[in-house]
């Protein structure tokens, strides 16, 4: 009588290969915040409803901040155009109009507009189901002080 061993199907993951992937997806979506947040400090700006210290403050912390996302790319191997090359890689369309626009864009678009989203991302790992985020969020920038009076002012 003959005894089959059974055979074993081994997944080997490489280590530096997945924290590499892991710490890029963690560094565009910093790099994503990045940019969003600096468009709306730059609009708060033009707008006026700064100070001149809080100007100064924005400034040396988005230095700060992009400094560090650097810092962190070169630990893990990543080029500098990488984070970027991925964001602009994240909207894929068809339409002309659509190939020139930037997930950051998008973004910034419905922050000035205002927008209720819902949705469900789903996170996989070797296309097995791990977890699932269920989301119902309002996105919006904060008004300046003048955008609020302005508001008064056409409304009263």
């Amino acid at each position: 009588m003959q005894v089959e061993e059974p055979t074993s199907t081994q997944i080997s993951l490489d280590g530096d290969k997945l924290q590499k992937g892991l710490a890029k997806l963690v560094l565009v979506i910093v790099e994503l915040l990045r940019q969003i947040l600096e468009r709306q400090a730059q609009r708060r700006i033009l707008s006026g409803s700064l100070s001149a210290e809080e100007v100064e403050r924005l400034g040396l912390a988005f230095m700060q901040i992009k400094e560090k996302v650097g810092q962190i790319s070169e630990e893990f191997g990543l080029e500098p155009d990488e984070l970027d090359g991925a964001l602009k890689g994240m909207l894929r369309s068809k339409e002309s109009q659509m190939t020139k626009t930037s997930l950051v864009d998008v973004l910034d678009r419905l922050l000035m507009k205002g927008a209720v989203i819902g949705g469900r991302i789903t996170i996989s790992v070797a296309d097995i189901d791990l977890i699932a985020l269920d989301l119902l969020a309002t996105l919006s920038a904060i008004p300046s002080l003048q955008d609020k009076i302005n508001r008064y002012e056409n409304n009263g």
